[in-house]
């Protein structure tokens, strides 16, 4: 029996409709910004993964682990895998405010995944026309208070949008980053993370004016959060399409993972908490920023732990996660 055009079998789903039409609407819209790099990657696929709790609405490319150029080809084969190429890809910043560029070719390869050749790669028509700066202001302006940004890179396209519209940050819902450091361990210098020291002057303005809730994951968490190598074999040894893909760009890098017995996580920590706030076990409020004429700290993040400066907390430090999360976020992105 129909009721206007109605059927029985339509109102028996209706449920199940409005549940995922529910969980469509209350998912988080975010932008990743980021330069893929192959942790980088993971964690995009972490944010595009099934049953993920977040819609990316865009992505914004940076030099970084990379040039820009390179990033920006990356994103788009990565999401040629996911068959997500819907997203917009927007291509920004090509060099540091200030600092000599310094990209992690040694690590990532030199074009970023492994130096893998890639003959189905998406061109570079496939990016939209817009600078990334400009598509990260329109976009928060146009949806002012419902957009959280991702953080995985130097924060070069951040500093520049909030440069050319100091309230862009204030129009954020929230912000996740992995970047800097709170007990002065480095990874690029003795006293300076990677994505921090690529552009010192990037990190201290986004810290200082970005004026929305922070999250941040430091590099010493990632090193706390180690992994065997046996962590990553398994993970991998998933068959499908994106996990022979990322097994492809990691092979040149495996070697020096087996080499050292451990697998250090970056990005994928900062995605996994925007997902799901409940991995992030433990954390510290309180108001941190870089320093920038050191000789031998420019880029380190120096919190204020005695509230010395008197200033208001401007980032939450994960210092705790709860690793079984991680894991099957991380397994969900690969249609475990």
């Amino acid at each position: 029996m129909r009721l206007l055009g109605i059927t029985k079998r339509t109102l028996r789903n209706l449920p199940r409709v409005i549940n995922i039409f529910n969980r469509m609407n209350s998912n988080k819209k975010i932008i990743i910004d980021t330069d893929p790099g192959i942790d980088d990657a993971q964690a995009i696929l972490m944010a595009l993964g099934k049953d993920s709790s977040v819609d990316v609405v865009a992505i914004t490319t940076v030099q970084g682990n990379v040039p820009v150029m390179n990033t920006s080809l990356n994103t788009l084969r990565l999401l040629k895998v996911a068959n997500r190429l819907d997203i917009p890809v927007f291509q920004g910043c090509k060099h540091p405010l200030m600092q000599t560029v310094q990209h992690a070719q040694y690590y990532h390869g030199k074009d970023g995944f492994g130096d893998v050749a890639d003959s189905e790669a998406p061109g570079l028509d496939h990016l939209q026309k817009e600078h990334a700066v400009n598509a990260l202001i329109h976009l928060v302006n146009q949806n002012p208070g419902e957009l959280h940004l991702v953080c995985l890179a130097p924060l070069t396209n951040i500093a520049t949008a909030i440069t050319l519209d100091p309230d862009f940050g204030s129009k954020l819902k929230s912000c996740y980053m992995m970047g800097g450091n709170y007990k002065g361990v480095g990874n690029v210098s003795r006293s300076a993370e990677f994505n921090f020291y690529n552009d010192p002057e990037a990190a201290s303005i986004v810290l200082k004016k970005l004026s929305c809730p922070i999250t941040l994951i430091t590099w010493e968490l990632c090193e706390d959060l180690k992994q065997p190598t046996s962590f990553l074999e398994n993970l991998l040894s998933h068959p499908g399409k994106k996990t022979a893909f990322i097994q492809t760009i990691f092979k040149s890098t495996m070697n020096r993972i087996k080499e050292h017995k451990r697998y250090i996580m970056c990005d994928e920590f900062a995605v996994a908490a925007i997902i799901n706030d409940q991995c992030v076990l433990d954390s510290v409020e309180l108001y941190a920023e870089v320093e920038l004429n050191g000789s031998i700290t420019r880029g380190q993040m120096v919190p204020d732990w005695r509230n010395i400066t008197g200033k208001s907390s401007n980032v939450r430090i994960v210092t705790k996660m709860d690793m079984n999360i991680v894991e099957d976020i991380l397994k969900k992105c690969y249609d475990f």
